[in-house]
């Protein structure tokens, strides 16, 4: 049995590069602005004394929101990948499906 992959590799089955760039910054950009706002919004900082411990906690929420949102993005991209993989395996099943039937009816 010859493999199923042979004429594709696992790129051909993720979103184009810049699209992913742009999608790590996006998810930064809300983690890192969104995560200090949340940080000050929770603990409710006053004015003066406690707005640096709000910001540094902030930003640990944001590194937080970050990872996290590595982690969602990285399982959507494999299953993204499998989908992709899955699509070629099918589409290369039935092209050689259609052969073989092709190839019975010619020699009728």
């Amino acid at each position: 049995m010859e493999p199923l992959l042979d004429d594709a590799t696992v790129s051909s089955f993720l979103p184009p590069t810049r699209r992913i760039i742009m999608h790590i910054a996006v998810i930064a950009a809300i983690s890192l602005i969104g995560g200090p706002l949340l940080g000050l919004y929770v603990f409710n900082a006053p004015r003066g004394e406690m707005l640096t411990l709000s910001l540094r906690t902030g930003l640990g929420w944001g590194l937080s929101f970050a990872f996290v949102a590595a982690f969602i993005y990285t399982a959507w991209l494999i299953r993204t990948a499998w989908k992709g993989y899955y699509k070629h395996v099918a589409a290369r099943k039935m092209d050689e499906f259609y052969r073989a039937i092709e190839g019975e009816q010619t020699k009728d």
